[in-house]
C-alpha cells in the first residue's frame, strides 16, 4: 500500500485508480503505469519560435 504524504499510515483507500485519504482530505491519481521516482529528469521545454 501507499503512504499517505500528510500522516504515517497507509491510505484507507486504494485501488487501480489511485488512493484517498479523508483524514487528511488527500488524493492520488495514478497517471499511468510507468513508474517515475523524484531522480528523474525533467523534459526540458520546447524552444518557441521568436517572431
Amino acid at each position: 500500500m501507499t503512504g499517505c504524504i500528510k500522516g504515517e499510515h497507509d491510505f484507507p483507500v486504494e485501488d487501480e485508480t489511485g488512493a484517498y485519504c479523508a483524514e487528511h482530505g488527500v488524493t492520488l491519481l495514478w497517471h499511468h503505469d510507468a513508474e517515475i521516482t523524484w531522480d528523474d529528469p525533467l523534459a526540458a521545454p520546447a524552444d518557441k519560435e521568436q517572431q
